[in-house]
This record gives structure tokens, sequence and C-alpha cells, in this order.
């Protein structure tokens, strides 16, 4: 008999309350939480228990059973994230007759509902799901099942885990090396090694022309991504004055060089990736960081933003009803990036949409996210087409391992140095796939690295 896939019209739902309704009756702490609705619909009462202690950081995985449990809690993005993959887990019980909380690791979580998202039996589109996404769904519904034996919900839940250690070659000391040991579940599908494809150059460059052609200020927004690797979100949040209004009280950082390979720091605060402080005209307050603006960007965004912005605004105000509502949409106008028909912010999703749209011919795979890649790898080539002595002799002795070592060691240095500050949260595992993207494009193998990559695709997340 074949097992019938799920319904497209879920029963389960994520949704995410109005913040001011639940503030106003006492409950300010939840308020910026996702919760599940169940099939009656209602409130499903335990798994949105068990989001609030996540939420709430009164409960993680790696401080069960310690006296003070309490811990920083997830990032709004990640809490979203257990949200959906507890609502899949959710679904899969109620799909095929099982109790959420009576389930066995091995019987229930990896034979069941693991082989059947790998199989594709419980998938959207009956295809086969990304190791990636089916660890994810795997381990959420690990820690729910965790959450439950220490509320007393449920007999102990064990999930067998494999210790392996294994050298990493270390940075600080020519041949030296050091012991990692990781501590994976059982079970867990290996994820393949992420290799970097990214689009010709000229291809990029043909896509940028057009959607500028079709929107300049869309090409200005692009063009920011690509200059300076930040996030669509962070370009998004870009702030009229977060380039000082003012060139003379611009942070030029190496003002000896010619005007085109000047930089100007410049200081991101809102959109940023990492554990928010609230939200502010529609955008997370963020951990602040530093970033590189070049000069030649610097120069046309302070153009835009004289010549062109003012006219997206004019455009905007026109939606005043009075002079009092008209200066309070000035006072709150608080974006760089406004469009130019509507007057309106651009969000993150509209530079996303414009970004991919049929009419730009966007190369397949390009994305914002990509930008950040092409950025590193490209100011990672740029750093080796610099040292063109050191790199013919790479290309000359590629079976030599010294030279490789040496080569490896100087690319982790420069990404750790000036990569990793404009990229900010960049992990190991990123500064890894760097240095194989360099090894695919040199045509050598840095096979002392492979383990290393191996290992880290076993971690928990």
């Amino acid at each position: 008999m074949e097992i019938p896939t799920h319904s497209i019209d879920y029963a389960f739902r994520v949704v995410y309350p109005n913040q001011e309704f639940l503030e106003g009756r006492g409950f300010g702490r939840v308020a910026h939480l996702p919760f599940i609705m169940d099939s009656r619909p209602g409130y499903h009462r335990i798994a949105n228990h068990f989001l609030i202690d996540l939420g709430l950081g009164e409960w993680s995985v790696g401080t069960r059973g310690l006296e003070q449990a309490s811990t920083m809690p997830p990032t709004e993005a990640t809490m979203h994230n257990y949200a959906h993959w507890l609502v899949n887990y959710l679904e899969y019980c109620q799909a095929r007759g099982k109790k959420p909380l009576h389930a066995d690791y091995r019987i229930d979580l990896i034979q069941s509902y693991q082989g059947e998202m790998s199989a594709g039996s419980w998938s959207r589109d009956n295809a086969g799901l990304a190791a990636k996404t089916v660890n994810s769904r795997v381990e959420v519904a690990c820690m729910f099942l965790q959450w439950a034996v220490d509320k007393g919900l449920r007999e102990p839940f064990h999930i067998p885990k494999v210790r392996k250690s294994f050298a990493v070659d270390s940075r600080g000391s020519s041949g030296a090396q050091k012991i990692k040991i990781v501590e994976a579940r059982r079970g867990k599908i290996r994820e393949g090694k992420r290799r970097i494809g990214l689009p010709d150059e000229k291809d990029i460059g043909a896509w940028l022309t057009r959607v500028s052609e079709k929107c300049a200020v869309e090409g200005l927004i692009a063009d920011l991504i690509l200059e300076t690797a930040v996030r669509r979100a962070e370009a998004a949040a870009w702030r009229f004055d977060t380039l000082p209004l003012n060139p003379d009280e611009w942070d030029v950082v190496n003002q000896d060089r010619p005007l085109k390979d000047q930089a100007v720091s410049v200081r991101l605060r809102y959109g940023t990736k990492g554990r928010g402080h609230g939200k502010v005209h529609g955008d997370k307050i963020g951990p602040e960081g530093d970033i590189l603006l070049p000069m030649p960007m610097a120069l046309k965004l302070h153009e835009y933003r004289q010549k062109v912005r003012p006219k997206a605004l004019t455009i905007a105000l026109r939606k005043a009803k009075n002079v009092r509502e008209a200066e309070f949409l000035r006072n709150n106008a608080v974006h760089l990036f406004l469009n130019p028909v509507t007057g309106d912010r651009y969000t993150g999703q509209q530079i996303y949409d414009f970004w991919t749209r049929k009419s730009a011919q966007c190369p397949r795979g390009w994305s914002p996210h990509l930008a950040r890649d092409f950025w590193a790898c490209s100011t990672v080539w740029k750093h080796l087409e610099e040292q063109k002595g050191f790199l013919e002799s790479v290309i000359n002795n590629k079976l030599n391992p010294s030279v490789l070592k040496i080569l490896a060691l100087d690319i982790e240095g420069f990404i750790e140095l000036t990569v990793q500050r404009q990229l900010r949260h960049v992990s190991s595992e990123t500064t890894m796939i760097y240095l194989q993207w360099v090894s695919d494009r040199l045509g050598v193998n840095m096979n002392f690295h492979e383990n290393y990559m191996q290992k880290l695709s076993e971690e928990d997340i």
C-alpha cells in the first residue's frame, strides 16, 4: 500500500502576534516570539511552551541539568526557523497517526521521519530533501523531546552519540597540529561539502547593467551590495546618514592612496545579523559593526542622496493630508533608498525581488547572499594576484605540500584580517569554503584540509 503524502494545505501554521496588543495586556516578554496554531484551529499549548522557554533563554540543550540554566536566547531568525521546523514535525506526526511526545529516536525520528524526508514521501513535491534540511528538522524534534523530558511530559529520551577526534593544522606554528573532538548524533545524514559556484564576471556585469537600466536606484543598491558585501537587510535598512552627510566628516582610512583606492569606514547597526535589541522604523537594531566603503561607491551614494532621493521623498510627501502629517512623514523617512515611483523605502524582500526578476535575466543561482561570496572570492583573488611570483610558484609546484600549506596559511590569514572584518559573522567552515574555491580555481588539490571540512559538517547545528 502506498503511503499518502501530506496535503499542501498545512494543518499547522506559524503565527506572529500583534506586539502592541500583547504588550498592552502584560505579555511583553513573549510578544516578539512566533507561536503555533494547530488544526482545530487552536493554540498549541505544549509546542508554544517549548518555544517560549527557548525564546526567553530559559531552556537550551547546552544548559540541561545545570542549576543556573538561563542562557542567551536565540535570535529572531533562529526562532523563526525553530518554529517552522517544529511545525513540520507536528504535521508529520498528525499525518502518520503518531504521538509527538512519545517518539523513539531510532524508530520514529531516524527510520520514519528522516527516512521519509530523504526519500521524498514527506516533502511538498515528492522529491528527497537536502541533507541540511533533514538534519535541521530532526535536530529540532530532538530538542522538543529533550525539553519534554525535563518538563516531566515523557519518559527519558536517548540520543546515541559518537565522539571523534582528528588533527587540525595550526596556523600559529609551522607543522604543529592540535586535536579537535567532535560529538555528533548517530544517524545524522552527512552533508556534502559546499562549493561556491559563481556566475562569470561578464554575466554579472551584464545583469547589473540591465538592473540599472530598469531602475537606477535599484542598480545602485545592487552595486552597493557587490562593492561592500552587505546583506540585503542591511542595504534596506541603510540610513540617510549612515554615511555622514558632510564629506569632510568621512572617516577615510587610507588618505595617502589615490582617490579611487581610498575607503571610508562606516558603522552599521540596523538590520545586522546577530542578537537584536528591539526595532526602530521597521528595522532590527542589531550588533554594531564597521565596514569599509570604497570611495567611488561613497561618492555615488552621496550624489544620489543630494540629487535623486529628494525627488522620491517629494512623491512620498504627497500622500500627506495636511502639513502636520507631511512633517511626520518627512521626519520618519530615515532610509537612504526610496522607490522613485512610490517614495516608499525598500525592504529586503523587494531587493531580492528586483535582483532575481525575470526581466533582469538573473544568472542562475545568483542572489544577494551569493554576492557576499562573490565579493570575498574576488577580494582574495586580487590579494593573490598582487603576489604574482608566489602564485606562479604554487601553479608550478602543484604536488609540493609545503608550498600548498604556505598558500593556505597566507589565505587564511588574509581572510581573518580583511575578509572577516567586512563580512562579519564568518565561520571557520566558510573560511575553508573560500580556500576550496581558490584550490578549484588554481586547479590544485589542498587535500590536507578535506578532513577538517568533512568533520565540521558532522557537528551538531
